[in-house]
């Protein structure tokens, strides 16, 4: 596998000659929508693309395994936030997947002859431009493609600092690994936008989407019914499965909570943000009011991490144990309940 070659500056030229300034971003699925949406000229931040997104989210799926244990997912699944902000805020967008790798291969490359910047769903593994530490089977990276080079592509990809180079062999790999969630060579891009989009509108329908899905499903492994079910087995988890296999499935929340899709404590400080932003834009205090509630959540879920991985690794006072993991988890769960409900009552009341 090639090493990175790195780009010295953030600004590069694409395809179509326009100069792409590169941004690195909190998570990659809304660093990379907010990116499309700027490179056509709407300035978006990425918190507000994963608020309009409706990328908040929360399940537990101990049905569907993910390097042998059950998922536990703290936003919206792959794929779904480009959609939701290209649909919500209108123009024209393209969207595919490709069972095929040679067939997507020649996509890309079509849709880069016709001047587009096309961002892509890959597995991490793959990509060779990461160091080997920081590489993990996880099919739901997003990066863009700005432009085809020799023997590869230069990609922006926006949880790092600059754009880089990747080898064509590395990039197919990527586009068409195998494993839950598989990329099946995904690709999108913005073809036209509308110049000046209705972002109240967008937000409120975001909004009563997220509360629908944290607070209605009637399934009991999503949004505040999935939380407090996962906490209460890793309370019993010790006693359940045993100490070594309870820390396993334990360390693999907390890595889903931190580390995959790089969103931090949950991707509550993200919502937080677009919650402040919405403040801003309809004039409402309500608004900022839950965006500090959701800060402070955010920070509950930060404490069950560092909590836990105390626990696993055996480091902590005899304090730190499931039970006080467990319990942590449910006291967020109490809160995001009644924030839901709050904000939901309030989008209910603002106007478009």
């Amino acid at each position: 596998m090639g090493e990175a070659t790195v780009s010295k500056m953030n600004s590069e030229i694409t395809v179509s000659g326009r100069a792409f300034i590169h941004q690195h971003a909190a998570h990659c699925e809304s660093g990379v929508t907010a990116a499309l949406f700027r490179d056509k000229g709407v300035e978006i931040s990425e918190a507000m693309v994963f608020g309009i997104g409706s990328g908040m989210f929360f399940g537990h799926l101990p049905f569907i395994k993910w390097v042998g244990m059950p998922i536990t997912t703290f936003r919206s699944r792959p794929r779904t936030l480009f959609p939701k902000v290209a649909k919500r805020l209108g123009g024209k967008f393209f969207t595919k997947e490709y069972r095929n790798a040679q067939k997507g291969m020649v996509a890309l490359r079509n849709a880069l002859s016709d001047g587009h910047i096309v961002g892509l769903t890959t597995n991490i593994y793959w990509l060779s431009y990461f160091p080997n530490r920081f590489r993990f089977q996880f099919n739901g990276h997003n990066i863009i493609v700005l432009r085809e080079i020799k023997n590869g592509f230069r990609v922006s990809d926006p949880i790092l600092d600059h754009p880089v180079d990747c080898s064509t062999e590395d990039l197919e790999r990527a586009r068409f690994a195998r494993g839950p969630l598989e990329p099946k060579g995904f690709m999108y891009w913005a073809e036209t936008v509308v110049e000046n989009p209705d972002f109240r509108s967008a937000c409120l329908t975001g909004i009563k989407e997220s509360c629908y899905m944290m607070l209605r499903v009637p399934f009991p492994f999503i949004g505040i019914k999935g939380m407090r079910y996962l906490a209460k087995n890793i309370i019993k988890s010790p006693d359940k499965l045993g100490f070594p296999e309870a820390c396993r499935r334990l360390a693999n929340v907390v890595r889903m909570q931190e580390e995959v899709g790089t969103g931090g404590a949950g991707f509550r400080f993200m919502y937080a943000a677009f919650l402040q932003e919405a403040a801003e834009l309809f004039g409402s205090d309500e608004l900022a009011e839950l965006s500090q509630e959701m800060t402070a959540i955010g920070d509950i879920w930060r404490e069950f991490a560092v909590v836990s991985a105390r626990v696993v690794k055996q480091r902590g006072q005899s304090e730190e144990t499931f039970a006080k993991a467990g319990g942590l988890m449910l006291i967020s769960a109490g809160r995001e309940e009644q924030l839901f409900k709050d904000l939901d009552k309030v989008a209910r009341k603002l106007k478009a």
